[in-house]
């Protein structure tokens, strides 16, 4: 056990055993008015945001509200789907009638499915019928297609209505200061327009810089890019009538019902919920664990689960890792033995159990063992509710897991991966890895692990590192303005009961429920789903890309431990960002363009803007204003040319991407030493995405203070986190606990979603960029419902604020 860890054991041994609140002189932190107050800003923000959830137009988005809009006649619903709808070149179901919903456009699979799903809402009996697919069809296709733009872009921005009259309204709904509405609006709309001014340009200035930088590469992708596979089968609808089966094909604009694109042939039926596996497209996420034995590595499976690419629309995946012996969050928050024992639990795991979070359900599969072996889980314990029942699915795993007698040689867990196979009809399954924790590195990998011994400090650092989470976001269509709002608004209200717990505990002091109140909350990241709303809405191509391939958007939060010295860090960590190219005119470019954009938005989401160049889009930028070089390397020998020298880690992957064939832009001289970023271009695909010193996407990286101390405090595990935030930053950690998890109730969790809201309004709220159909919503109303959940997150951080001046 280290020093630090030693002194941190004593001070804690000497806390009195008494609850987070009973610790904090002074507390409550505000008077019973303000608390009140506070707790009535949170109610009424709830019931506006109710409000305007239900005035979304959800008949734009949802099948069941468009149905009801376009009513029961069967030629009209086919009408709308013909006519609302655009065709797309890809095989199989991606992203199945609600994702059709979204950006109004599919293979014909995709437009079939969302066609049956109206007409079933209408009450009608239909099935889905396939015919395989002659090349005079899919020519047809192709051509009748191809002069349509995938997305279209306004001429202006869509104004709100920002009278006097109708701000006052607002305010009076809102219970909110008009003056202090009207102003801030404004001045958000100004930001709005200053920042989609500033994107496009620096988006198009790197863009032209990595072409000419890239040329020959380029141009070698353009030649080398595998075409798609081709298409073998179509895809309509059949409704049964009296006389039978009449068929309903959207595939043509100037298709009429009973009109087939595939008028011959052999026809197979089936009804849409028994779809085939192998027309669907899937992800599959995968965790394995390593294991050092005798001077070898062998691997084991722990976790995999198979999910269906259209079944992930919304929905955002939280993978962790839960150590046996954690304490419930409450127990965490209530301070004595638990606070104190929390290091030493932290340190002696011997058994982790992945699973993966999905909205309110939760998968797992077997145990890891400190050892690397993969075990079997038992059915004879519980976690004693560190998850609440939310988590029931966790039940059945022991407190302290299963010890397995200890050899005189022990092997050892050295490295914990996650995988994600994504699987699309006609391609290879592709596949992504990321560690939750490696002690080993790709070099000494590569090296040979024979000598490779695993110390006290080692075990340290992988239990810490442990306790990194990614979260994922499959993105299959793009977003269009109003179901980002919709998803902000469901993380207000899914996290009222937090924003309530936080405001009990400013005004009493009791943190008795905040612990079921953390357990409760949402989950979902806002920053994931801005990210995929900015992807389209920034594009320099907007009416020529598009998804038909599951994306893979990621966050990521990175725990280190070395040598006594702890530090967190996170941010994105784009995992695929393959984008289509439909017209197939400069396919290399468009792709590249928007590889570029990615990587630039990871940055303007991020957490910590001031370690920007960390990314590598902004330290591009910045070396081209300074007139510093970046070079392309296509041979490992021409890493000696650099005026720094990569890691040995480094060095391992940039020798793997060059076996690969891909194509790597690197600095002569980076920007900052200890954070190198690169570009990786794939020639067989054109895809472009920054990478950093960690060989992920583009987290920031940063030691977080306090105030972000709460930020991810969901569930046990991410309480951890914070907690060990306060253990080593906090002169009182028993009391930088419960400001933590008042951050979490109060500033976090009154604002979940809509503080992003704010920063979101450049592409939907303010200027509007309805980039796909789907009418206009109120603007204003989705504006202010953002400046109060700011209100109440800033009366919350008062408290915050003034709370741990008296931790201190």
């Amino acid at each position: 056990m280290t020093t630090r860890l030693a002194l941190l054991g004593a001070s804690l041994a000497l806390a009195p055993m008494a609850s987070a609140a009973m610790m904090c002189p002074g507390s409550p932190g505000m008077s019973e008015s303000d608390a009140r107050y506070l707790e009535q800003r949170v109610v009424s923000l709830d019931r506006a945001v109710r409000d305007a959830y239900d005035e979304l137009p959800w008949e734009t988005l949802r099948v069941a509200e468009a149905q009801q809009a376009v009513g029961r006649d069967p030629g009209a619903l086919f009408a709308w789907v013909r006519d609302e709808t655009r065709w797309l070149p890809y095989a199989g179901e991606l992203r199945g009638a609600e994702g059709v919903m979204l950006d109004r456009m599919g293979s014909s699979l995709d437009r079939a499915l969302l066609l049956a799903a109206l007409m079933e809402k209408a009450g009608h009996t239909v099935r889905l019928a396939r015919a395989a697919l002659p090349e005079e069809a899919l020519a047809r296709l192709e051509s009748t297609w191809a002069g349509e733009p995938v997305a279209r872009r306004p001429d202006g921005p869509a104004e709100m209505d920002l009278s006097d009259a109708a701000i006052a309204a607002l305010a009076e709904r809102l219970e909110s200061d008009p003056d202090a509405m009207a102003e801030s609006l404004l001045a958000q709309r100004e930001a709005a327009e200053e920042r989609q001014s500033r994107l496009l340009d620096e988006n198009r200035h790197q863009t032209q810089a990595l072409m000419a930088m890239l040329g020959d590469s380029l141009q070698a992708a353009g030649r080398q890019a595998a075409p798609e596979p081709a298409l073998t089968e179509h895809w309509w609808v059949q409704r049964r009538t009296a006389d039978g089966w009449s068929d309903f094909d959207p595939a043509l604009p100037g298709h009429a019902a009973g009109e087939r694109l595939v008028a011959a042939g052999e026809v197979e039926s089936v009804y849409p919920e028994a779809l085939p596996d192998d027309v669907r497209h899937w992800l599959t996420v995968e965790v394995a664990a390593e294991q050092l034995k005798e001077g070898r590595l062998d691997e084991a499976v722990a976790f995999s689960h198979r999910l269906p690419a259209a079944e992930l629309l919304g929905q955002q995946l939280q993978l962790e890792l839960y150590p046996m012996e954690l304490p419930s969050p409450q127990a965490l928050l209530d301070g004595g033995l638990a606070l104190d024992a929390l290091p030493e639990a932290l340190f002696g795991q011997e058994q982790w159990v992945p699973y993966l979070r999905l909205g309110d359900s939760l998968a797992r599969e077997k145990g890891i063992m400190a050892d690397g072996s993969v075990v079997e889980l038992g059915s004879d314990a519980s976690i004693a509710g560190a998850f609440g029942e939310a988590s029931s699915a966790l039940g059945e795993i022991g407190v302290g897991g299963r010890r397995s007698e200890a050899p005189d040689t022990p092997p050892e867990l050295t490295a914990v991966m996650a995988r994600f196979h994504v699987e699309a009809p006609g391609h290879e399954t592709h596949t992504v890895e990321r560690p939750m924790m490696d002690l080993i590195g790709p070099a000494r990998r590569d090296a040979g692990v024979e000598a490779f011994a695993v110390d006290d400090a080692l075990r340290e650092q992988r239990a810490i590192e442990l306790l990194s989470t990614l979260e994922v976001l499959g993105q299959t269509t793009w977003v269009p303005p109003a179901r980002l709002a919709g998803w902000h608004y469901e993380g207000l209200m899914d996290n009222r009961q937090a924003a309530l717990a936080g405001a009990y505990l400013g005004a009493y002091g009791d943190d008795s429920f905040i612990g079921e109140a953390l357990e409760a909350r949402s989950a979902r990241r806002a920053a994931l789903d801005q990210l995929a709303a900015m992807r389209l809405a920034y594009s320099p191509y907007p009416e020529r890309v598009a998804l038909t391939r599951l994306n893979l958007l990621g966050y990521v939060t990175l725990m280190e431990f070395e040598g006594g010295e702890y530090r967190r860090r996170e941010g994105f960590d784009i995992l695929d960002n393959r984008v289509a190219v439909p017209d197939g005119q400069a396919v290399a470019e468009t792709r590249l363009a928007q590889g570029a954009l990615d990587t630039l938005l990871e940055v303007e989401l991020a957490v910590a803007p001031s370690a920007a160049l960390g990314n590598t889009a902004r330290a591009f930028l910045h070396d081209l204003d300074e007139g510093a070089d970046w070079r392309q390397v296509e041979r490992l020998d021409d890493l000696a040319a650099l005026d720094w020298a990569p890691s040995a880690d480094l060095r391992a992957h940039f020798a793997a991407r060059l076996d690969a064939g891909q194509a790597l832009l690197l600095p002569e001289a980076p920007a900052r030493q200890e954070a190198p970023t690169w570009w990786q271009l794939d020639p067989a695909t054109g895809d472009l995405l920054g990478y950093g010193r960690d060989r992920r996407g583009q987290y920031i990286e940063g030691i977080l203070t306090l105030m972000s101390a709460g930020d991810n405090a969901v569930g046990a595990v991410n309480m951890v986190q914070s907690i060990w935030d306060c253990l080593f930053t906090a002169s009182d950690p028993l009391c930088c606990t419960q400001d933590a998890a008042a951050q979490e109730m109060i500033s976090r969790a009154a604002s979940y979603g809509l503080s992003g809201l704010a920063e979101a309004h450049d592409i939907n709220i303010i200027i509007g960029r309805e980039l796909v159909s789907g009418g206009a919503f109120d603007r204003l109303n989705s504006a202010g419902i953002s400046q109060a959940a700011g209100d109440v997150a800033g009366a919350g951080a008062e408290f915050i604020v003034d709370s741990w001046g008296r931790c201190n």
